[in-house]
């Protein structure tokens, strides 16, 4: 068994990258051909596609840019990230990845096999919103609407405004908790170990679809009156019970390229990128029993990060086990942010209590996920004052890995952090600038070049 889930993850990831006006074009020509992919495997690569997405170097270029980690090694790619060269053919794989392996795919699963699959459909929904979502917040206006009809789909789509995309997050969702209502005997084929996440389990499957919702109403605080209601009634919509509810990108590390992702490009760039001195000195200065497992040990056998600006120094942390290990899932959605929002929202929505008990639970639930156990002195003691501040700098260290603190950092400044000194400028950049093959060959393309333009969100 484990050697077949190795070659179906394999043969998903190389199924993922083949240009659409080849194998899958030939594939979406006789849906009903006993030869055509089947709404599996769409699923199984569009999942492993978001776990490369989520998980590879926008993960990394998030952690440099809120200095969580600290690009090394003088000409390196992290080291221009590092000091705020981003270019736009950067991260062009990226962009591709998203559409060709991700929303194509998701998208054949709604067009070709929805109808008579309304449960494949839903899952196919939410990885669609979720993704969409990782686009939009990395660069603004993005291609939708015009861009995904059927896989012989328009070169060159118009791009929607990032408002109308976080609407369209929202009605996919939805959409899926419609499909989701349906009976079992309106499906001719149910999810199961072809859903790599969930295994088919549409209870977990809905809970997703609340907490993205609940992320984008909450990413919204700046530009819509009373949001924070509306994120508390998402949050009591999903009816979250602890960690098991989290969807996380899995790894089984059964060959191939199934190995987690952050210690792959340990294994392979070793010192081109270290632990972040803010962080760890964070983590010190708190007694952070999470410290040892989002960091190794240095060259003196303590735990120290690269000050900002230091390009040079590689004798200290690596990114810890926790996060950097064979197997270690890596949360793409989890009960530990939704607390965190939760606790923002009370704050925001005057309920200092309320906010208080969702805090001390983000915080020990996060403990829970990384150490084992809750340290309760250190959860009273981080906890000790309300703020949003407070309550974004605790974020901050639970969700290393993750895009979430770049995010954050952008909509509320916190934690505040220093620009590295020796950048081309004085600012932590806001976005990614459009894809170069989008400039070239899209003439609708919106483009962006400036990186300190703010996303609509980010107002």
């Amino acid at each position: 068994m484990k050697n077949m889930r190795n070659l179906l993850i394999s043969f998903i990831i190389i199924f993922g990258v083949v240009s659409c006006d080849s194998t899958l074009d030939d594939f979406a020509e006789n849906p009903n051909s006993p030869e055509t992919v089947t709404p599996a495997l769409l699923l199984s690569a569009a999942e492993v596609g978001s776990f490369a997405t989520y998980c590879g170097q926008l993960a990394r270029l998030s952690a440099i840019l809120t200095q969580h980690t600290a690009g090394t090694v003088e000409g390196s790619q992290y080291v221009r990230f590092s000091n705020y060269d981003i270019l736009e053919q950067d991260f062009n794989n990226e962009w591709t990845g998203i559409y060709t392996d991700i929303l194509v795919n998701a998208n054949e699963i709604i067009v070709a096999f929805g109808p008579e699959n309304p449960y494949y459909a839903g899952i196919a929904k939410i990885l669609t919103a979720f993704n969409l979502g990782v686009a939009t917040d990395f660069w603004g206006d993005i291609p939708y609407a015009d861009a995904l009809g059927g896989l012989e789909g328009n070169k060159t789509p118009s791009f929607d405004t990032q408002e109308d995309v976080v609407q369209t997050i929202y009605n996919l969702c939805d959409d899926a908790l419609v499909d989701f209502g349906k009976a079992a005997t309106e499906n001719t084929f149910v999810p199961g170990s072809d859903d790599l996440i969930f295994e088919g389990d549409l209870e977990k499957w809905t809970k997703a679809a609340y907490m993205i919702k609940a992320r984008y109403a909450n990413r919204l605080s700046l530009v819509t009156t009373g949001s924070e209601t509306t994120v508390l009634g998402f949050l009591a919509s999903a009816n979250l019970t602890g960690n098991e509810d989290d969807m996380n990108a899995i790894f089984p590390d059964t060959g191939g390229n199934s190995r987690n992702q952050w210690i792959d490009f340990q294994n392979q760039r070793g010192n081109y990128m270290k632990m972040g001195e803010y962080f760890i000195d964070m983590m010190i200065n708190t007694n952070d029993p999470r410290l040892p497992f989002f960091a190794t040990t240095d060259a003196d056998d303590g735990y120290s990060g690269n000050t900002v600006g230091d390009v040079e120094t590689t004798s200290t942390s690596d990114v810890g086990p926790a996060i950097a290990s064979n197997t270690a899932s890596i949360g793409m959605l989890t009960y530990v942010e939704m607390k965190f929002i939760e606790a923002e929202a009370r704050l925001r929505d005057a309920d200092p209590t309320g906010a208080q008990t969702a805090f001390e639970e983000a915080v020990s639930a996060s403990l829970e996920k990384v150490v084992g156990e809750v340290d309760q002195d250190f959860v009273d003691d981080v906890t000790a004052t309300l703020t949003l501040e407070a309550i974004m700098q605790q974020k901050y260290v639970a969700l290393f890995s993750s895009i979430e603190p770049f995010n954050d950092y952008r909509r509320t400044g916190f934690p505040v952090l220093t620009p590295n000194p020796n950048a081309q400028t004085t600012q932590i950049p806001l976005r990614l600038p459009t894809s170069s093959d989008e400039r070239i060959y899209n003439p609708n393309a919106t483009v962006v070049s400036d990186i300190y333009t703010p996303v609509w969100w980010d107002n």
